[in-house]
């Protein structure tokens, strides 16, 4: 795998060795952002967070790995490195760090890159490795929305994904426009799991749900038994609304526009 050493990229040398991994307690991959929105980026980014972590006396960068929005692979601690990335799980992972802001769009560079780098560290595991966000691992929303997706999604190039990762662009959901189009739809076929709902707006409403802390599973654009547990969990965590596990007019204006 090609990447950008931590030399070239400007790191600080650690005042020693990091410590190293025991191979045969390594079990999984975890993917981070930068929880940073419009931070710096490239290797100024690199260094940023370098010298937060170096501030906390940490022996150096957390993550093993970087990718940047443009796709670029940055060495952080390395192969084989234990990390300070994963609390709990430092010693039996290997850490790959988004650069940018993962509950926005990530172009497709990154998650180019982002695949690669997380296959790259599984087959030196021979392929034993599960790979998880940091949000399963501890209490965060890590590596945000759209990274948590799709991972979840099996981590899709932009031909392979069967789902429109720009309908997940809360942006969107500002613009009338959106919501008009999406309401109409509800208004005339609200979204359940006995009408069999499936297509564009159930996956939007899927990947609402997660962003929400209501998990529907898989962002697959289906309205089966999890789509409805999830949407009845979150009508009833609004106290207001009838936790009857269909999206109508209701409830879809509760979960996007309230």
């Amino acid at each position: 795998m090609e990447y950008t050493s931590r030399k070239q990229w400007g790191a600080t040398p650690p005042k020693k060795p990091f410590s190293r991994l025991r191979p045969s307690r390594v079990v999984g991959v975890v993917l981070h952002h930068s929880g940073v929105k419009n931070g710096p980026t490239g290797h100024d980014a690199a260094r940023a967070f370098e010298a937060y972590h170096l501030s906390k006396r940490w022996a150096g960068i957390a993550y093993n790995w970087m990718v940047t929005e443009s796709g670029e692979v940055l060495e952080g601690r390395g192969a084989g490195a234990v990390s300070a990335a994963t609390k709990g799980w430092n010693s039996r992972t290997e850490s790959v760090m988004y650069t940018g802001w993962g509950s926005g769009i990530v172009p497709e560079a990154a998650l180019h890159s982002l695949k690669r780098v997380i296959e790259d560290v599984q087959d030196r595991y021979l392929d034993s490795l599960w790979v998880k966000p940091h949000k399963n691992l501890g209490t965060t929303s890590c590596p945000g929305s759209f990274l948590i997706n799709w991972l979840s999604e099996g981590m899709p190039s932009g031909t392979e994904s069967s789902f429109d990762w720009a309908v997940v662009d809360m942006a969107h959901f500002k613009r009338r426009s959106f919501n008009d189009r999406y309401l109409e739809e509800i208004r005339k076929a609200p979204l359940s799991r006995r009408r069999r709902s499936r297509g564009e707006i159930v996956r939007v409403v899927q990947v609402r749900l997660k962003e929400r802390g209501h998990d529907p599973g898989v962002a697959d654009g289906v309205a089966g038994p999890l789509f409805e547990a999830a949407v009845k969990s979150f009508q009833s965590a609004c106290g207001w609304l009838k936790p009857d596990g269909v999206v109508d007019t209701r409830t879809f204006h509760a979960l996007f526009i309230q």
